[in-house]
């Protein structure tokens, strides 16, 4: 019994890590952060974990990770997302995703959803936009 449902959440996980991605919606790019990334916009709802009814502040999220930025700009972004899914009525599955995406989305591992995933890796945090605008990270 407790081998099926391992198999079970297997099945899940590998569903989801390879949920396809797709463009980003243009309403989500902040197109004022120049230079822009080489590398179209795409987002894949919560990447790896369930979307649920909250995907849309994910694919917001991947959309900020896009061009990357300051550490402060990430980590804003970071809690725009628990913010989003917290209003979404999830607050306990908000900690988990903002806990996950603070250790997983560092732009210093070459992962498809690190920090600033449009630029090519290495990239690392950037300064100068930090006066930019977070467009596309509110709930």
């Amino acid at each position: 019994m407790a081998g099926s449902r391992v198999g079970a959440v297997l099945v899940l996980l590998l569903g989801n890590a390879c949920a396809a991605s797709r463009p980003c919606d243009t309403s989500l790019v902040d197109t004022t952060v120049t230079p822009q990334p080489p590398h179209p916009c795409r987002v894949d709802g919560c990447s790896m974990a369930p979307d649920a009814d909250f995907g849309d502040c994910c694919d917001r999220h991947d959309a900020r990770y896009w061009s990357g930025g300051s550490a402060a700009q990430r980590l804003r972004a970071d809690q725009a997302l628990r913010a989003c899914i917290t209003n979404a009525g999830h607050p306990f599955t908000a900690g988990l995703y903002y806990y996950a995406v603070r250790a997983g989305g560092t732009p210093h591992l070459p992962t498809r959803w690190r920090w600033g995933f449009g630029w090519d890796y290495p990239r690392g945090y950037t300064e100068q936009s930090e006066e930019l605008p977070d467009s596309g990270t509110e709930p």
